[in-house]
């Protein structure tokens, strides 16, 4: 029932879109994908019957909606194994065993660490030379 009532909820959303995007629309996107065409194709004056199958569209869309909620609710309340009891699940220790844990460590006080490098010295803006179309001119005449 559950599924029956999920497919018959996708065909109305289809449906919806369906309707939406063939009504007459004042500019826009919608008129650039097609809007407006229900005119051509259904003939003059067709906007109210559209807009009305629209309305009751979303509203079964709604109603759809909701029944399923109560469905999924129903289903989920039956079942036993998704409550939670309170209890805590008791842990089960995986005792390694030693021999296969045989890793030879070797010990910290044969380990000789040296400094990082220094960093090299940057230069600071006081110490740039300042580049100006005035100081290329004299160093392009040198």
């Amino acid at each position: 029932m559950i599924v029956f009532l999920t497919t018959v909820l996708v065909l109305l959303c289809l449906l919806v879109i369906l309707l939406i995007m063939i009504q007459r629309t004042s500019g826009g996107m919608g008129s650039a994908l097609g809007g407006g065409t229900a005119d051509q194709v259904l003939g003059a004056g067709s906007a109210a019957q559209l807009s009305k199958f629209t309305v009751y569209g979303i509203l079964g869309f709604f109603v759809l909606s909701f029944v399923l909620y109560a469905f999924y609710q129903m289903e989920a309340d039956s079942s036993q194994g998704l409550l939670r009891t309170g209890a805590t699940p008791a842990l089960e220790s995986n005792q390694v065993d030693s021999a296969v844990m045989d890793v030879s460590v070797p010990p910290v006080e044969n380990i000789e660490v040296s400094p990082p490098p220094a960093p090299e010295p940057v230069a600071t803006p006081a110490q740039a030379k300042l580049i100006t179309p005035a100081s290329q001119e004299a160093n392009a005449s040198e």
